[in-house]
């Protein structure tokens, strides 16, 4: 069921102002908060939260028309945040959509700097070629609402947020190239899957469900036998508990 909520949070005069409300979308398989700024083309900024119980952080994705020209591309943008006046440098991957004539340039954003984020009223990012002013207004109203879209999204997949377990060593280590799926390799297939594992008092795995499917029987299954293999957890007396893990699977 997709459910939307507004946020109405107004913008000052200075750099490009909003030209409509926040908005949270919440997806299937995700959460999304954006709002667009200036005239048609519209420049839009988006945070998406992480889809886990172990990482505190967000996507930070700013979409503009595009000057680039084709391709994927990699860099380094600076975002300054006011009133604070603080700088930040932040890796980015972008992305050119021949659909609708725009580009996205996608960040990473952890913990610390969400909490920055959060105070800023305006952000000042140049990308690329790309270099844009948002009026935001507040943004720790957003980010909680994203996160409380993503804390709905858990639930919908019967995870209780509160119910975490804590994984023994770093659940990125537990899927390598070695362990692609070896009938999805044989057919190239690529794609994202986002699995829910039942941890036991003892630690360990007792059941893994596929919530978003990459749409590959073979990778899906893959995926769970490699997190049934290799997924351990901290001991912890009494009911079951939860991890969501999001992996990407790409030759």
């Amino acid at each position: 069921m997709l459910l939307t909520s507004l946020l109405a949070l107004a913008g000052t005069d200075a750099g490009l102002a909003p030209s409509g409300k926040w908005t949270v979308d919440y997806r299937a398989d995700k959460c999304v908060a954006s709002r667009p700024f200036g005239a048609e083309p519209a420049t839009y900024i988006a945070l998406q939260p992480y889809v886990s119980l172990d990482v505190i952080g967000a996507k930070l994705i700013l979409v503009a028309p595009n000057i680039e020209g084709s391709g994927v591309r990699n860099g380094t943008a600076k975002i300054s945040l006011q009133p604070a006046s603080t700088e930040k440098t932040l890796g980015y991957v972008s992305r050119d959509s021949q659909l609708d004539g725009a580009r996205s340039y996608e960040m990473s954003l952890d913990a610390g700097t969400m909490a920055q984020i959060g105070q800023a009223t305006s952000l000042a990012i140049t990308a690329g070629k790309e270099e844009v002013t948002l009026e935001t207004g507040k943004l720790q109203p957003v980010i909680d609402a994203a996160e409380k879209c993503n804390d709905d999204l858990m639930r919908s997949w019967g995870v209780d947020p509160a119910a975490r377990a804590a994984p023994l060593g770093n659940p990125g280590q537990w899927f390598t190239d070695d362990d692609y799926p070896p009938a999805a390799a044989r057919r190239h297939v690529q794609g994202n899957a986002t699995i829910v594992l039942t941890v036991d008092p003892n630690g360990e795995v007792k059941g893994c469900r596929i919530v978003a499917t990459t749409g590959d029987a073979d990778l899906d299954k893959g995926t769970c036998d490699v997190a049934r293999a290799h997924a351990r957890y901290v001991r912890k007396d009494g009911a079951d508990r939860f991890s969501v893990l999001a992996v990407h699977w790409s030759l």
